[in-house]
């Protein structure tokens, strides 16, 4: 897992920079001796997925993606030497470093210096990182780095353990350089977290802390000398400082990034200059305090800590309008401005307005009400609206205590209670309950109770109950229970309880989805009904007749997929059918199967169908455990017209899984057969231990065994 989160190979940019060198001059002729040009080559990986039983991470292609981006605008580098993988599996990673080599080898044979970076965003342990269900170890990533024959190598890790990265056999912890030549050999690794620390993203910053700053710290935040270069030292120092404090609070543990640098000569590298863009903001002196850049859409394009009278800060961004907010710890300032190429976009304090702090309350608490917005009428009768007392009020909005409507009303906010044999529409929040035969509408919040016989819609989030005979709706985040006779749907995060006739619905749940349908993204908890759908994870369980996820810890029901546990065949002999065929449906930790039997020959000869479920437990490495119980339809002697058998079997299996797509396994079994016609010979080669006649019908218990293969 890191934090930082169908197979792509997408071509991007990216960069690294040296610092320019005075010409070396030739003592004999006094004339320049040319010096080798530097070629920059970069691969650069982005891996959400880490495999069974880790959380798919949200942002490691986005960190790539940013990282080229900062690199391609200030770096310099040719499109034709940046490779960007997205989601790779190990032979994709191999073909990338092939890739890396071949261009390297031809730019050395052409007699430039070359400069190779490796950049990895996903997740990791102390042992390697992870590609989907595949592990690359670190000392075989190292050796894949090192097989890069260039003069500098560097390797930044961002994911969980990666500290580990730089600690084995021959790693050291060397200052960074810091003089001013170019001539540089050797290597450079940073990591974005200690060998016992987890890295993290944020959905705030939209990215993983290390990835952020560091990206951050490349547009100029890092510039110490403000010399219009950023180098490595510079870089990793800012990636470093503003990790370890934006991670010191959170859940995850305060995150300390990691280096190990191997470089021998007279210089330090440049990661980025900014004298090369044309597109470039300056934050003037006067501006101070934790200053927040973001782009047109809303993206964080950089965040840095600026102190009043500090000297301006550059950062290179990509030409377009930004809204830029300091906190300076006393008040918020907000300005906008327009990045334009090849003219000085400058923020000054002048450029600045206040920006008024947001509304809070401490739990428990009143809502402050401004008196010069909203007016509060305890009381509200209307028959339908506009004709409601609310009227009485031209100016302000207005909030009522308790409302009546007999058809339709309508207040900006309710805090208490509201009831019509209509319908209610409040523009904004509501803080108590609202009742209604028709319909209820809020236009924000609601922290409380919605009830109709008809329609629920909220458009902000829920916190209490919301119960329906027909459709109830979320447009944020729900907390508590959703009832309904019909459909329940939360656009954003539901952590309660879902219980509908119909259809539940909610982009990702921590609970329980109850319901003939439940549908979701991602489930923490359990769905329960006829048909469970999870286009991501479910942690936990689903139980339904069919279900369907991206990956499930479990399903239990007769048709269970998920895509990456997959649809297996089995084939297997017993001592109840020589020949055994079956569908395997895999969770993590659960499967299901649909089988037949034959026996073809001798007094136990038939024919059988059944069902079985089963819990999987792995033990080591390939080896694992299958527990089952199956039921099967029994015709023995192939008499198709007679009464048949019911045989139940419960087995105990052990495997070895060679790969994903084949495993051997075998096992003792206990067998239970109740022969509805009587008087037959068992299924199978016929060995029975106990027999027990209950006229007309007989049961008849005995070991066996079971061996096959899964495909």
């Amino acid at each position: 897992m890191i934090t930082l989160t169908s197979l792509a190979a997408l071509t991007l940019s990216s960069a690294l920079t040296v610092a320019p060198r005075e010409p070396v001059y030739d003592d004999a002729a006094a004339v320049p001796v040319p010096q080798p040009q530097t070629r920059r080559v970069a691969l650069i990986v982005g891996a959400n997925d880490g495999g069974p039983g880790r959380v798919k991470l949200r942002y490691a292609g986005s960190d790539a993606k940013a990282l080229s981006r900062v690199l391609a605008d200030v770096g310099g580098i040719d499109r034709r030497d940046a490779f960007v993988l997205l989601d790779p599996n190990p032979t994709q990673l191999l073909d990338g470093f092939r890739w890396a080599q071949d261009r390297v080898a031809k730019a050395r044979a052409a007699g430039e210096r070359v400069q190779f970076l490796f950049y990895y965003s996903g997740h990791a342990d102390d042992r390697g990182v992870h590609l989907g269900a595949s592990q690359i170890d670190y000392p075989k990533l190292r050796g894949l780095i090192h097989a890069v024959d260039a003069q500098v190598r560097l390797g930044l890790l961002d994911s969980c353990s990666s500290g580990a990265f730089v600690r084995l056999k021959g790693g050291k912890m060397r200052p960074p350089l810091s003089t001013g030549d170019a001539n540089i050999q050797g290597h450079a690794f940073l990591t974005s977290s200690s060998a016992e620390e987890a890295a993290q993203e944020s959905d705030r910053i939209g990215g993983s802390y290390f990835t952020h700053y560091l990206v951050s710290g490349l547009r100029g935040a890092a510039d110490v000398n403000r010399d219009r270069r950023v180098t490595l030292h510079e870089a990793y120092r800012f990636a470093f400082d503003e990790t370890l404090k934006g991670t010191e609070t959170t859940l995850g543990r305060a995150q300390h990034p990691v280096y190990d640098i191997q470089l021998v000569g007279t210089g330090d590298l440049v990661m980025t200059d900014l004298r090369e863009t044309t597109a470039v903001l300056d934050i003037h002196s006067s501006v101070g305090g934790r200053v927040y850049v973001r782009d047109a859409d809303g993206r964080l394009a950089a965040e840095l800590y600026k102190g009043v009278g500090a000297g301006a800060v550059s950062l290179a961004l990509e030409p377009g309008r930004y809204s830029v907010v300091i906190d300076d710890g006393a008040k918020m300032w907000r300005g906008t401005v327009d990045v334009r190429p090849g003219v000085q976009n400058e923020l000054t304090r002048a450029e600045l307005t206040p920006v008024g702090a947001e509304t809070t309350t401490m739990r428990g608490d009143e809502v402050p009400i401004d008196p010069s917005q909203y007016r509060v009428m305890p009381f509200q009768f209307g028959l339908v609206y506009p004709l409601t007392t609310n009227k009485i009020e031209k100016q302000r909005k207005v909030i009522n205590r308790f409302s009546l409507n007999l058809i339709l009303g309508r207040a900006a906010q309710i805090h208490g209670v509201e009831v019509s044999s209509g319908g209610n529409w409040v523009d904004e929040d509501v803080r108590g309950v609202q009742l209604s035969a028709g319909a209820n509408y809020v236009g924000g919040n609601v922290h409380g109770v919605q009830s109709t016989a008809g329609v629920n819609i909220a458009r902000g989030n829920l916190r209490g109950v919301q119960g329906a005979a027909g459709f109830n709706s979320v447009g944020g985040d729900a907390l508590g229970v959703q009832a309904a006779a019909g459909v329940n749907v939360v656009r954003g995060h539901m952590r309660g309880i879902q219980a509908v006739g119909g259809v539940n619905w909610a982009r990702s749940v921590a609970g329980v989805q109850i319901a003939p349908v439940n549908v979701t993204k991602e489930i923490h908890g359990a769905q329960v009904g006829v048909i469970g759908v999870a286009a991501g994870k479910v942690r936990g369980a689903q139980i339904g007749v069919i279900n369907y996820a991206d990956e499930a810890d479990a399903q239990v029901g007769v048709i269970n997929v998920t895509r990456k546990g997959g649809v297996y065949a089995d084939i297997w002999t017993s001592d109840i059918a020589a020949l055994n065929l079956a569908v395997k449906f895999r969770a993590k930790y659960t499967y299901s199967f649909l089988a037949i039997g034959l026996h073809p020959a001798g007094q136990g000869r038939g024919f059988m169908s059944g069902v079985g479920f089963g819990g999987h437990i792995p033990i080591k490495q390939r080896f694992y455990l299958d527990i089952d119980l199956a039921t099967y339809w029994a015709q023995p002697q192939f008499r198709f017209r007679d009464n048949p058998a019911l045989i139940n079997s419960l087995r105990v299996m052990f495997g070895w899984q060679e790969n994903r797509r084949f495993a051997v396994w075998g096992g003792p079994t206990l067998n239970l057969d109740i022969d509805f016609q009587g008087g037959r010979e068992r299924m199978g080669y016929g060995w029975v231990v106990k027999r027990a006649p209950i006229d007309p019908h007989e049961m008849r218990v005995w070991p066996g065994f079971v061996v096959g293969i899964s495909l």
